[in-house]
């Protein structure tokens, strides 16, 4: 098969690939970046680029783009096939994710005999990775950096990583060396900010979920893509981190806690660890909103636990105009007037690009609150910013083309209502059916902690109007920051720690959605937004 040439605009990097490779597949080969949420399916519309000359529209590129798109020369990037010397225009860079990194320090009991000594605790996510360098010999945490998590570009969610490691060659390794070579980048980041050498670090611990904690280990992910969806490896793991590739002196040792399902992890046992949910002497609901939903209920100190597969909705994902928590990204939205330009908070100094998780969930709570999307989740014609869109039907208009910074119009859809609709219905049965395990309900819930960014970032009030969040007081929802992060130091500071949390795993009843007899029933009514 002949070869042709790709030039990627304006950083000016070429690549030579076989005729037919897909654009997609060119700009990984050279390490850029095009938002592809959905792995290269061509099923989120995100990888929008220029590309000159243009050949014909897929089906897909028809589905996701306008016509005046398409006529000047904009594809999807995973569908554009290569099969002449091509000039990709690539949109503009992305800027840095907001990322929380602010955890509830807690007093962790600390391993003897480690003076001069460090080690590094990662918090391992899907989309993004935290790590944190701590003197072993005190708990004192030097320095901190966070970054987004290469395999992104795999897709946003777990399901579409696992199925590239499973069916392409090389998959698993190729996933692999992209967050290995990102932790060895943070740890010289780490080593720098604080001033001391890589042969003092004598331990890293990780957590992540069962999909990364799989993928950072190469191990086979074919078992998580397929019913009774069970971990390849379950237990606890310690190796040596030279092993993996990390950069790390001889002597050094890496710890990953045990999985306690097939898509609840080490970060969720890293959060039952530092809020130790086994103490507690009253009903706990814990929850880490995000593509798997993971959900830990603690009655007197009995836990159970489920994962809801809400999707990347709450992520932007799958949102027409969703992005992540980053500068541009419309954080929080209230509307005063239905008929005029809603209150919007944006963060950093810049105008607006779309819409991050907080303000999704603002933005259904505020158009079921005013009328405009009644409790179906139909969107009406009741205001003048309510438009029928090619291809998108009824749609809001948040922000207007000459308001935006790059002239293209921010719209929530009804589509993209459907889409929060199925997200919060999982969330919502996950609930629901851990209090039915343990036949309690909402009004006996006496604190809701919430776990990580998007869960210290949204409006309660706006989740609880969705159903998002059970409707309780709101001085009762709590959130805890990057809980996972912080099980992370207590499992790298102290071997009693480690065996707390395998103590706390075999604790833990996991609780299969899907096999309850009333999931079917309680999901088809979380769906309305009532």
């Amino acid at each position: 098969m002949s070869n042709v040439v790709v030039i990627f605009e304006p950083s000016g990097l070429r690549v030579s690939v076989e005729s037919g490779t897909t654009t997609l597949e060119a700009a990984r080969q050279v390490g850029l970046h095009i938002p592809s949420d959905c792995g290269g399916r061509g099923t989120c519309g995100k990888c929008k680029i220029s590309v000159h000359p243009a050949g014909d529209p897929s089906a897909r590129d028809r589905e996701h783009l306008s016509v005046e798109e398409m006529e000047n020369g904009i594809r999807l990037a995973c569908q554009s096939q290569l099969d002449e010397r091509t000039r990709i225009l690539l949109p503009r860079k992305e800027s840095q994710v907001k990322i929380l990194t602010i955890s509830d320090a807690k007093d962790w009991t600390i391993d003897s005999g480690l003076q001069n000594q460090f080690g590094i605790a990662v918090d391992l996510g899907t989309t993004t990775i935290v790590a944190y360098l701590l003197d072993l010999s005190n708990s004192v945490q030097l320095a901190q950096v966070q970054s987004l998590n290469p395999q992104t570009t795999y897709g946003e969610d777990v399901i579409s990583r696992i199925t590239f490691a499973s069916r392409e060659k090389e998959g698993s390794k190729i996933l692999q060396q992209l967050v290995i070579n990102e932790i060895n980048h943070q740890i010289n980041q780490l080593l720098e900010r604080a001033g001391i050498n890589l042969n003092q670090i004598s331990r890293i611990a990780i957590v992540g979920n069962t999909a990364m904690h799989h993928l950072l280990l190469a191990a086979d992910t074919k078992p998580l893509g397929m019913a009774p969806y069970q971990p390849s490896i379950s237990g606890p793991t310690t190796i040596n981190p030279q092993h993996l590739g990390i950069q790390m002196i001889d002597s050094s040792e890496l710890y990953l806690p045990p999985n306690i399902a097939g898509f609840v992890g080490g970060d969720t046992v890293g959060f039952i660890l530092s809020q130790r949910l086994d103490q507690v002497n009253d009903v706990v609901l814990g929850i880490d909103i995000g593509t798997n939903g993971e959900i830990v209920l603690s009655d007197q100190g009995k836990m159970y636990c489920c994962s809801a597969a809400a999707g990347p909705a709450f992520e932007g994902a799958t949102i027409l105009h969703g992005m992540r928590g980053q500068s541009g990204a419309i954080e929080y939205l209230s509307i005063i007037d239905i008929d005029e330009k809603p209150e919007i908070s944006i963060i950093g100094d810049s105008p607006p690009r779309g819409l991050c998780g907080s303000a999704i969930v603002d933005v259904v709570a505020e158009l079921h609150r005013t009328g405009i999307v009644d409790d179906s989740g139909r969107m009406h014609k009741k205001s003048k910013r309510v438009q029928n869109i090619e291809k998108q039907g009824h749609s809001y208009m948040v922000v207007k083309e000459e308001e935006t910074v790059d002239g293209n119009r921010i719209l929530f859809t009804q589509k993209d209502v459907r889409q929060v609709q199925l997200a919060k219905a999982a969330i919502q049965a996950g609930i629901v059916l851990l209090l039915d395990t343990i036949g309690k309900d909402v009004s006996e819930i006496d604190r809701v902690l919430l776990a990580g960014a998007f869960g210290n970032y949204i409006r309660p009030e706006s989740a609880m109007a969705l159903g998002l969040l059970p409707k309780i007081e709101i001085s009762k929802v709590i959130p805890i920051g990057n809980a996972a992060g912080e099980g992370a130091k207590g499992l790298l500071l102290s071997k009693k720690s480690r065996a707390l949390a395998e103590k706390l795993v075999t604790e833990t009843q996991y609780i299969e959605l899907a096999s309850q007899e009333r999931f079917q029933e309680v999901f088809l009514k979380s769906i309305s937004l009532l």
